[in-house]
């Protein structure tokens, strides 16, 4: 058995906010639609911010698939702030608070937490147990390379570098694309099959996301060069009791990579390739496996350096940090301090410092 989870985030880092009701049409409503009426199971992973946005009609939509059994809604942190950033009582307030817009809006409490971004520390699964989560969703790769706990002493190097150049466009463009496939069907290799339990500060079971079964599945449905969805299949034609897709529904109908878009059409013939069951996340069968996860994220180099060695994020991580409780929500969107965000994002998370420390509530 496989699964299937779609991350949806209206403060995305690089669409403007004026785009928002294109997203949802383009994106949104016919992956969520189609999914629902070719009764494939999901897991849909919406910002508590996202969902208070939705239109009537599509939380309605998402309603009915829950009450089919079709739809296993995840919780994350309200405005998609990265956890580990945060002090532990804003923690704490990001998950009460996305957690009770889903029992409000969609009458439904996630027992799977999305990590925004996957970024983990190992006293954020205790917080969660303590509000009733019973697993979480971390990177798969950051897995594999948490034998060795100390970054600064030896480095995480990417598994794909080649095609993160290409992406970039960075050097000889279609040299390090076909490099990068390379290296991309090696990663897929190293995938493993199941949930395991973490050693944490209170024990949870993860699913693992693997970044490169992500990447190889959106190259397949997209068509890029020398890629196309039956290629796919034969990359994890035996990797069973994975996640297929965990990351951004916005990918699937509004948001190309690189000129190449994709669609929900094309994750059908993935799926119609692989001839596989697909399941809900939460019943994927457990490997057996017990580990540490160090601290990280699903960066390349599975730090939190995106977000804080930029200077603008720097100092909105520390003024955010000054004003502890009486911060307003929006200050600790991730996406102001996204892989590359828009200037208004930015500004948003800055508009929100500011009113708080003037003694408003920080909305915009």
């Amino acid at each position: 058995m496989r699964a299937l989870v779609f991350h949806g985030n209206l403060q995305y880092a690089e669409i403007p906010k004026a785009e928002i009701p294109k997203v949802i049409e383009k994106a949104y409503y016919p992956v969520i639609n189609t999914l629902i009426s070719k009764e494939i199971p999901f897991g849909l992973n919406l910002t508590g911010y996202t969902l208070d946005i939705l239109p009537q009609d599509l939380i309605s939509l998402i309603k009915e698939g829950i009450a089919s059994g079709l739809i296993e809604v995840i919780g994350t942190s309200y405005t998609h702030a990265i956890l580990p950033l945060l002090p532990l009582d804003r923690v704490e307030a990001q998950i009460q608070r996305d957690k009770e817009v889903k029992e409000t809006r969609l009458e439904v409490s996630p027992k799977g937490f999305w990590l925004p971004e996957l970024a983990y520390d190992p006293i954020i699964p205790a917080i969660l147990k303590d509000n009733g989560y019973e697993y979480l969703f971390a990177d798969g790769e950051a897995m594999l390379f948490s034998n060795h706990l100390n970054s600064a002493i030896k480095p995480i190097k990417p598994l794909y570098p080649h095609l993160i150049k290409a992406q970039r466009g960075e050097g000889l463009v279609y040299i390090n694309y076909l490099l990068g496939l390379r290296e991309l069907k090696k990663a897929v290799g190293m995938a493993f099959s199941g949930k395991v339990t973490l050693e944490a500060v209170k024990e949870i079971e993860a699913i693992p996301v693997w970044v490169a079964v992500n990447t190889a599945v959106m190259l397949g449905i997209g068509y890029f060069p020398l890629m196309n969805p039956k290629k796919v299949a034969r990359w994890i034609k035996d990797k069973e009791e994975i996640l297929l897709y965990g990351t951004d529904i916005e990918f699937l109908g509004y948001r190309d990579i690189a000129g190449y878009k994709m669609s929900v059409k094309g994750l059908l013939e993935l799926l119609k390739e692989l001839n596989t069951e697909i399941t809900l996340p939460s019943k994927l069968k457990h490997s057996g496996k017990k580990l540490y996860l160090r601290t990280s994220s699903w960066a390349p180099d599975k730090s939190l350096k995106i977000w804080t060695e930029d200077e603008g994020n720097a100092r909105l991580n520390m003024l955010s940090w000054s004003l502890k409780r009486e911060l307003a929500f929006f200050a600790e969107n991730s996406d102001a301090r996204g892989w590359e965000p828009l200037p208004e994002r930015r500004l948003d998370a800055f508009k929100a410092i500011y009113k708080a420390w003037r003694g408003g509530d920080g909305e915009y």
